[in-house]
């Protein structure tokens, strides 16, 4: 009778972990960072990248004659990795410098100081043409590259 019991907890167990796991070993994006992600829109990319004040950092790196002191800040992204629904590198958007498109998605990327020097993942609709960044969902990842 214990044999019995301990035989059906196990396949109990079983039946119960199974659909996940395989639900887990399905998912379309491409690593960890974008299956945390929200289901992708149309034309819609998962993004991970650091958050800089634009006028800062040209500042610092170009010797732009920005003032946010008296301005304000206003945040960007520089993307690192560019990913669209099948799992592929969007070409040319790696390493640039996207604003963000204005919207309650993006509002506090953009006005935020605290975000800046932070690691976030975003999904949204890139605009090459434009440097734009349509914000529809958006994580800052953890210290030590968890989400």
């Amino acid at each position: 009778m214990f044999k019995y019991f301990n035989f059906m907890l196990v396949l109990v167990l079983l039946i119960g972990i199974a659909p996940n796991w395989a639900m887990a070993q399905g998912h379309s994006h491409s690593d960890a960072v974008t299956s945390a992600t929200p289901k992708l829109g149309q034309d819609e990319v998962v993004i991970t990248g650091r958050i800089v004040c634009l006028g800062c950092y040209l500042k610092q790196k170009k010797q732009a004659k920005a003032q946010c002191s008296i301005y304000g800040h206003t945040n960007a992204v520089i993307i690192e990795k560019a990913i669209n629904p099948e799992g592929k590198h969007v070409a040319g958007a790696e390493g640039k410098i996207y604003q963000f498109l204005q919207n309650d998605q993006s509002d506090k990327l953009i006005k935020d100081h605290d975000y800046v020097g932070k690691i976030v993942v975003i999904t949204g609709r890139i605009y090459p043409e434009a440097n734009l960044l349509e914000v529809s969902f958006f994580k800052q990842k953890e210290e030590g590259g968890k989400e």
